[in-house]
């Protein structure tokens, strides 16, 4: 068990120490965004190049894995939606902040390094998938429904079609310019033709690898320290009133969302025990920074968002560290 511990504790004490230093002062929100900015921009990009380049793409990309994300992520949006729209009955805008909330895992700054633990190299298609099923499903339906949400309100109604149409073209602007997608889609195009690269094209690569190296180094640490420092800077208003949904999210995020990963994978998907293992675990990470920053951005449920970020990331601790302790017993992850 103490093992399993080790493997977990080391993500978690650094959020910790982003927390604190939070908390202490030593941080404030512009240094989150700086962190953020830095991430998203060049230390994770140069991640994803670094460690693509390393493998043979074509036969270590598995398309099941991404498949089975994104089927688990529509039905967890799903019943988000029935849940808050439904049973709670919140208005269009509120129910996609509350579904990003229930849906968006921390794929980049702590699914990554996860996969990467429990796989290693190959590990990167299994959280790209994920990465890549967060940005098919979640990031889509997030923006176009709030984009029509607030369509809807500054133009009174309107026509539905007019109002799908701009959502969308939003929308798509949006996912087209994701940091995540452009350096994957270089990566995989890079190295599927690396045995065809002229000389002086591979001398280059070789040349810049060790840059690329530098930055990726830092991604993890600085991940994870920005999640705390985040965790510390948001606010929580009124706790007592948020109570139901911070529990409807955080069992759709932490226990709903892997239960469907692991049914969908067993019942329509063969993988092998260990892609299985990793995917179940990935499902389970706690919700991201990026469903408080759409929540920020269109003015819906942000607080509740940046409390669920809180509280999965500390129940997370356990059920992560649950999920790998039946893992390791059970496929001998």
């Amino acid at each position: 068990m103490l093992e399993l511990v080790g493997i977990v504790a080391p993500f978690f004490m650094v959020i910790m120490l982003g927390y604190l230093a939070g908390k202490l002062g030593v941080f404030k929100l512009d240094s989150a965004k700086v962190f953020n900015n830095y991430l998203l921009y060049f230390a994770l990009p140069a991640m994803f190049l670094s460690k693509l380049l390393e493998q043979d793409v074509l036969s270590g990309f598995d398309v099941r894995t991404l498949l089975v994300f994104m089927s688990a992520n529509t039905v967890i949006i799903v019943v988000s939606w029935i849940i808050h729209g439904g049973l709670y009955r919140l208005p269009l805008g509120d129910t996609a902040a509350l579904g990003t909330t229930s849906t968006w895992g921390n794929s980049g700054y702590m699914g990554i390094p996860l996969a990467l633990e429990l796989l290693g190299g190959p590990g990167i298609f299994v959280a790209f998938s994920l990465l890549a099923a967060d940005i098919i499903i979640i990031s889509i339906a997030g923006f176009a429904l709030h984009e029509i949400d607030k369509d809807r309100s500054e133009n009174g109604g309107g026509s539905a079609l007019a109002s799908l149409s701009r959502a969308l073209l939003k929308t798509g602007r949006s996912i087209a310019t994701n940091p995540f997608l452009i350096p994957f889609a270089l990566g995989f195009a890079l190295s599927a033709v690396r045995p065809s690269w002229p000389p002086f094209f591979a001398s280059s690569v070789e040349f810049v690898f060790p840059a690329l190296e530098m930055l990726s180094a830092t991604a993890f640490g600085v991940a994870l320290f920005s999640i705390g420092v985040g965790m510390a800077l948001r606010p929580i208003a009124n706790l007592g009133a948020a109570v139901p949904i911070l529990a409807s999210t955080s069992t759709l995020k932490l226990i709903a969302h892997p239960v469907v990963t692991a049914l969908i994978a067993v019942t329509f998907f063969d993988l092998e025990p260990a892609i299985f293992a990793t995917c179940v675990i990935l499902a389970a990470t706690p919700t991201a920074t990026n469903a408080f920053i759409m929540a920020t951005a269109y003015g819906k449920r942000a607080s509740e968002a940046s409390t669920a970020i809180l509280v999965t990331t500390t129940i997370a601790f356990f059920t992560l560290t649950a999920l790998l302790a039946y893992f390791r017993s059970d496929l001998g992850l």
